[in-house]
């Protein structure tokens, strides 16, 4: 099996975790994980991945940025919250704060 590029930062992605992709056409785009297991992890950010068309990439194409949100609270809110337009809305509203603290 290949060795990871990065394995102490794959330790540090987990749910509720703010990832940047590293390869792939959304190279730089930051996003919310959402799902996580050994290999892959399932993303959205709100806007160009919203939470009804996720994305799924593999950890060695991400760079952990920031712990965001417990898993838990992450789930209890996203479950409160019906249509999915305003889990998009709770999504992006997490991200940026990475977002305005990056620049």
């Amino acid at each position: 099996m290949k060795q990871a590029r990065c394995p102490q930062q794959q330790r540090k992605v987990r749910v509720g975790s703010a990832v940047e992709a590293t390869h792939g056409h959304d190279q730089g785009r930051i996003y919310l994980v959402l799902r996580q297991d050994e290999v892959q992890v399932v993303l959205s950010d709100g806007a160009y991945r919203p939470f009804a068309k996720t994305k799924v990439k593999n950890l060695k194409h991400l760079r952990h940025r920031a712990d965001l949100i417990e898993k838990k609270q992450l789930w209890e809110d996203l479950d409160a919250l019906s249509p999915d337009r305003e889990k998009d809305i709770y999504i992006r509203r997490l991200l940026k704060q990475v977002t305005d603290n990056k620049n």
